[in-house]
């Protein structure tokens, strides 16, 4: 993960969830999900995704606009083993759309497709940078995105027909409001069972 302390917030069939500050160039994780604003976004792209462009030279950049990668809502890619610096076994991408900001239940969604893939792939432990590590989001969307985010990782997990294996699952809270985040997380948590 990063220098920076994990808080523990809870356990669900064999997932435990954190939050934390992640650096998305020393995060080691087995999976790191970064999101990523279609191109036409104007001055938005500035997160966990804009660090990760320019360590590769920008590569995100010319993927956008060759139309391999355009951030498409919902649009997924993964690279594993990437160049350094970055650290994470692997990287997965997962388009945001123009903007998540009119519903928080789309981030929800995103969510559950990084779940998904870390089901799929046995990973150990994951650095999730969804919404907010790309986008200001207003102060009253702030919980139930945080909220639409943890209810999405968990139907992804409810939705496995075995336990999952022992997962660290660490959402980022670098969007300014982490105390409201981590509550939201762990209320979501709790209401869940």
């Amino acid at each position: 993960m990063t220098d920076n302390v994990s808080l523990p917030i809870g356990t669900w069939r064999g997932v435990s969830f954190a939050v934390a500050q992640i650096d998305v160039l020393r995060a080691a994780e087995d999976l790191l999900v970064v999101g990523m604003l279609e191109k036409d976004v104007a001055g938005a792209h500035r997160g966990g995704a804009e660090a990760i462009d320019h360590a590769l030279h920008g590569t995100l950049s010319r993927l956008r606009e060759g139309g391999i990668f355009t951030g498409g809502f919902g649009e997924t890619l993964m690279l594993t083993r990437p160049p350094a610096p970055i650290r994470a076994a692997t990287l997965m991408l997962i388009g945001m759309g123009a903007s998540l900001t009119g519903d928080p239940e789309v981030v929800g969604a995103l969510t559950g497709l990084a779940m998904q893939a870390a089901l799929r792939i046995g990973a150990a432990s994951v650095g999730c940078l969804l919404g907010w590590s790309e986008l200001d989001l207003p102060a009253p969307l702030v919980a139930p995105s945080a909220a639409a985010m943890m209810r999405g990782a968990l139907a992804a997990i409810d939705a496995q027909e075995q336990q999952a294996a022992s997962i660290a699952w660490t959402f980022d809270i670098r969007n300014g409001a982490a105390a409201h985040t981590t509550t939201a997380l762990r209320e979501a948590l709790a209401a869940w069972r």
